[in-house]
């Protein structure tokens, strides 16, 4: 599912509207390459160099300039720069700098281990819209267990801290998984601390190896358990002045037993968000894998119209458009699609996390009442 860009306004939210209702592309992600220096268990694109050059070649930082000038003509506004871990990708400085002079509004995703004094003054002379850094734990033993990279924890603390001393917007982006459940409240307290905005997701695609493995043999969290996560995310991100009001919207949400849902794609891809591949395939978003389109030989242009059109044909389950957990559901027809192999599949996983986050949403509500709040 494509999402709002980085800490998107209110002209920019209307903006990607009006595009979305006219089908044009204005923000895209860029998946420069599958190599990471981590190999984190949950990741669902990772691949090591024998395993890439298998399957084909990194297109060149000209290729994607080439590209770039395509999709500006095209309309395209803003871009995500991710991987694998994108500062691994040859001439990324050549490439970034490129797109930032074509007026793109750029975001990156990294892990940060990779950040030093050079990448930070780098940043610091030209800004991209903001730095997302995954911080994966809240010490050392995290990144050795899930990230299998010792003294992941303290290089990426030190990314963060030399692109703040230099101006650069920061972000820390977490994944919660059964390894790292116990440092969630650590990982804002450190948000707290370095004044750096946390998000954590609490709700994860099964990683690329573990596709098809029964619940508890996956790394991450069990239905149950990701819900009960979900509800702790929303009390640290949320106003405080705010949060009983946000439980009870989302509560009243569910109580509409006559509502009916899209079975179509609503949110941005195909709509007017795109995903481009490693190897050169447009899709609707990153966790698509089809429909897909070769954009460096057919052209942004065409590639878009394509994409675009096939997208439309992807429903997800009927029952999920009358199923009142819908608006509180992570469910879409990516999600079902690897979740159950299909795109209108119906998503256990999913089923039972929705079920257990409106029970635990209901119990917050009346302690809520109790309190007088």
């Amino acid at each position: 599912m494509q999402h709002l860009p980085e800490n998107v306004n209110t002209l920019e939210k209307m903006m990607l509207s009006r595009a979305a209702a006219a089908q044009r592309p204005i923000n895209g992600t860029l998946e420069l390459l599958p190599l990471c220096n981590m190999n984190c268990d949950m990741c669902y694109i990772r691949l090591g160099r024998a395993e890439m050059e298998e399957r084909g070649r990194l297109h060149t930082a000209d290729e994607w300039i080439s590209l770039g000038r395509q999709m500006q003509q095209a309309g395209v506004l803003f871009l995500l720069l991710t991987g694998g871990e994108p500062l691994l990708f040859p001439d990324f400085r050549k490439l970034y700098s490129e797109l930032r002079q074509m007026g793109m509004i750029l975001t990156i995703n990294t892990n940060g281990t990779l950040l030093d004094e050079e990448w930070a003054d780098f940043f610091g002379k030209q800004k991209p819209r903001r730095i997302n850094i995954t911080l994966y734990g809240a010490d050392d033993k995290a990144y050795e267990s899930l990230c299998h990279y010792p003294g992941g924890f303290e290089k990426t603390l030190r990314a963060i801290r030399l692109l703040k001393e230099r101006g650069v917007d920061v972000k820390i982006n977490g994944s919660v998984t059964r390894e790292n459940l116990k440092d969630m409240d650590a990982v804002y307290r450190i948000g707290r601390n370095m004044d750096v905005p946390v998000h954590m997701d609490t709700y994860m695609l099964p990683g690329i190896h573990e596709i098809g493995k029964p619940f508890d043999q996956q790394s991450r969290l069990s239905p149950e358990e990701a819900a009960v996560a979900e509800m702790k995310m929303l009390k640290e991100e949320a106003d405080p002045e705010i949060y009983p009001q946000l439980v009870r919207a989302r509560i009243a949400q569910t109580e509409r037993e006559d509502a009916v849902y899209p079975e179509k794609i609503y949110c941005m891809a195909g709509n007017c968000s795109f995903a481009i591949g490693w190897q050169g395939e447009m899709r609707p978003c990153v966790t698509l894998s089809e429909p897909s389109v070769p954009v460096f030989e057919r052209g942004f242009e065409a590639a878009w119209k394509e994409i675009s059109e096939k997208a439309k044909a992807f429903s997800v389950n009927e029952k999920c458009t009358r199923c009142r957990m819908r608006p509180i559901c992570k469910t879409c027809a990516a999600s079902a699609k690897l979740e159950t192999g299909e795109y209108n599949g119906l998503p256990e996983y999913l089923c039972r996390y929705s079920k257990e986050y409106l029970k635990l949403l209901c119990k917050e509500n009346e302690k809520l009442w109790n309190k007088g709040l």
